[in-house]
């Protein structure tokens, strides 16, 4: 009798939360191991004179990325792209501002053709972020803006530099631990257990956790314009994200795209004119 109780125990408890434990470490793994995303082109392509740049962190990674001149504006735009891409996802939806500003893109660590092993989902890259501003700083540059998109937006409200003076940030996450639930969003009552076992597994092995990446608890600080973008149909990052934020700043602007999912905000002609305003009236 005691040995079929073991078994009953086993097949309904045991084994499933084995299961899940193994999942969650699985799913760990497998995004902080991003696989690489490298662009097949230059801003050449697009007739831009341009520099490959490399700057080196404060942990010591050396980030690749390109730097545009504009010899008409001492004003500079720092673009942030997503994970789990690089430089070159987040060009192409910015490259209109090379009119008017000096741009900068660069790979976060653990992407692109930048240096580094483990991305964080933007803890770490609070760093990567800062050592573009002070890369800039170096340069001369002042007057600095921040466009960033997804993971890179929330990285720019994380990294809370001093030395930004405006912010436009497209489809970011109000905090980490909302966006992981989205993965598990098809789990039922099995995706909170997963979600703190991934949390489980940022604290033991990359000492941070979850509930720290929570660019809603910082903007609420921010003095600077800043600009929210986010479309309504959103299934990657939901448009509540960008509702939080803005609710934690009100003084924010919101744009609020009606149709259209991660990433697809630029397919509306409010797009360009709207971040080109901004720009224009704050950096």
């Amino acid at each position: 009798m005691k040995k079929i109780i073991t078994a009953v125990v086993a097949r309904i408890i045991i084994y499933p939360l084995a299961v899940c434990v193994l999942f969650s470490l699985y799913i760990f793994v497998l995004y902080i191991f991003p696989k690489r995303t490298v662009s097949q082109f230059t801003p050449k392509q697009w007739a831009m004179e341009y520099q490959d740049v490399t700057f080196t962190t404060r942990d010591g990674l050396k980030l690749k990325g390109w730097f545009i001149p504009n010899k008409k504006s001492s004003k500079v735009i720092i673009a942030c792209h997503g994970y789990p891409m690089d430089k070159g996802d987040v060009f192409g939806v910015t490259e209109f501002l090379a009119r008017d500003y000096n741009l900068l893109y660069f790979d976060f660590r653990a992407m692109g053709i930048s240096q580094g092993r483990i991305s964080t989902s933007g803890w770490r890259e609070r760093e990567d972020f800062l050592s573009a501003v002070r890369f800039l700083k170096a340069k001369g540059f002042s007057d600095i803006g921040a466009f960033g998109f997804s993971m890179g937006g929330a990285v720019i409200f994380l990294a809370n530099s001093p030395d930004i003076k405006c912010i436009v940030s497209d489809s970011s996450y109000a905090t980490l631990e909302a966006a992981i639930k989205v993965i598990f969003r098809n789990f039922g009552f099995l995706r909170d257990p997963l979600v703190k076992m991934v949390n489980f597994w940022a604290r033991l092995f990359l000492r941070f956790d979850l509930n720290a990446v929570a660019p809603v608890k910082l903007i609420a600080k921010f003095k600077i314009p800043i600009l929210l973008i986010h479309c309504r149909t959103d299934t990657h990052i939901p448009v509540a994200e960008a509702l939080k934020l803005h609710t934690a700043n009100p003084a924010s602007e919101l744009l609020l795209i009606p149709q259209g999912d991660h990433g697809e905000s630029v397919y509306s002609s409010d797009y360009e004119p709207k971040i080109l305003k901004f720009f224009k009236a704050n950096l």
